[in-house]
């Protein structure tokens, strides 16, 4: 049977159904890595059987979003000396990071019922910043590969990821997901960018909004992407799809990763399920950070 979308009835009521505000108290401020209990984290090591080790982050290199300078090249007491600045600018789809909870509002109100505009100003957040997430992520991680299921080799515009690809993924990779979690889910950026064009801004694949019944039935406590919401949404004027995770259900969003390399070590390793970690930057009051 074909996948039907939802009606906009039925993603309008997606905030009474899905919501997680109060699930861990109100002024919990980690969200869904609550799902990551000790049990879950030693679990998860219980995975690294070779030793291996596979970043998920994209290279950077020179990108209108980044302020590189070589600010000191030069001698210090007899030694060669080098100094480097770097200013980014995070958000977007050129950078891997991680998406701070006061990151995206629903009806004006960020996760856990707080008002936007009381916490955010210039100088950083002081609710829902990246700061409860300093200890970073360990868990069990997931490999999902949308991707290698669609004929183009990658997700198009028009065909976005649904939760019938999510399942079919698992299915194809024959692991199930499990609450705690991280998913990464390769809807096969690096194909896309090749054939097609740059994944950038504007009309672009993705991720249906729909997503967000399945991340939240599946009690995912992040999920690890190369693409992002699929634009337009669909639904009316909505600027974000499965973003809105992150004021609804508390969702940790890694944004822009590159599963290129785990899928190849995924395959050499004859399976789909690893250790996952990510460990932010304790920049206070951020955003989003690397």
């Amino acid at each position: 049977m074909a996948w039907t979308p939802p009606t906009r009835e039925e993603v309008d009521g997606y905030f009474d159904k899905l919501n997680n505000w109060g699930r861990w108290g109100k002024d919990d401020r980690r969200g869904t890595l609550n799902l990551i209990t000790p049990e879950k984290r030693q679990a998860a090591l219980k995975l690294g059987q070779s030793g291996r080790v596979v970043s998920l982050a994209r290279d950077i290199v020179a990108n209108p979003n980044l302020d590189y300078q070589m600010v000191y090249p030069g001698l210090r007491d007899g030694c060669d000396v080098a100094m480097d600045y770097f200013g980014m600018l995070f958000h977007g789809t050129t950078f891997t990071h991680i998406d701070a909870l006061c990151h995206v509002s629903y009806d004006g109100k960020l996760y856990n019922s707080h008002p936007f505009d009381e916490h955010l100003s210039g100088a950083g957040a002081d609710w829902g910043a990246i700061d409860p997430w300093f200890d970073g992520i360990t868990s069990r991680g997931v490999l999902l590969d949308v991707g290698a299921g669609r004929p183009e080799g990658c997700v198009t515009i028009g065909n976005p990821v649904t939760p019938d690809d999510l399942d079919a993924a698992a299915e194809r990779g024959n692991v199930s997901v499990e609450a705690g979690d991280v998913v990464v889910v390769r809807s096969g950026r690096a194909v896309y960018e090749e054939r097609i064009e740059p994944y950038a801004a504007g009309d672009r694949p993705g991720l249906h909004i729909a997503c967000l019944e399945w991340l939240r039935a599946h009690d995912v406590a992040a999920i690890s992407w190369d693409m992002h919401d699929e634009r337009p949404v669909g639904y009316g004027e909505m600027e974000f799809g499965v973003h809105l995770a992150i004021p609804l259900l508390g969702l940790c969003l890694i944004d822009n990763t590159y599963p290129e390399r785990l899928v190849e070590a995924c395959a050499e390793e004859g399976r789909n399920e690893f250790i996952y970690t990510a460990t932010p930057l304790r920049l206070v009051g951020a955003r989003a950070v690397r």
